[in-house]
């Protein structure tokens, strides 16, 4: 993952072709907010998780991360890009298999979230309030 700083507290970094080793972004967002409560830093994680995962399996690449402190610094930004314009998220229901849930998660720790069509790729995001 090749990684550029961004001005206001954050990273933005380019996805390789293959997933990245969870455990690799877990660190990624713990380095890029160090300081913040662990069940706070836990929830933007759990986030960026599942909107990276969700870019590998469902849309194309090129993809691309992007994590920043919202305005006021209360909130965290979690972004993804991908080469996937039509492909918009769909929020899973609670009674299927577990594959399909991970918007849910997302719906439930984030304060806001969305997608955002940009000619030929989208951007899906989500913020999680930092108090």
């Amino acid at each position: 993952m090749s990684t550029v700083e961004l001005p206001r507290d954050g990273v933005e970094l380019g996805l390789p072709d293959t997933p990245p080793a969870p455990d690799e972004l877990l660190k990624l967002v713990a380095r890029t907010f160090p300081g913040i409560a662990e069940d706070r830093l836990v929830d933007i994680q759990v986030v960026a998780a599942q909107l990276v995962g969700n870019a590998y399996r469902h849309a194309r690449a090129p993809r691309r991360l992007r994590l920043r402190r919202g305005p006021g610094a209360e909130l965290v930004r979690v972004e993804v890009e991908d080469a996937s314009p039509s492909r918009f998220p769909v929020l899973g229901r609670l009674d299927t298999p577990a594959h399909g849930r991970g918007l849910l998660m997302v719906n439930r720790l984030a304060v806001n979230w969305g997608h955002q069509p940009r000619g030929d790729h989208k951007t899906v995001w989500a913020e999680v309030r930092l108090v």
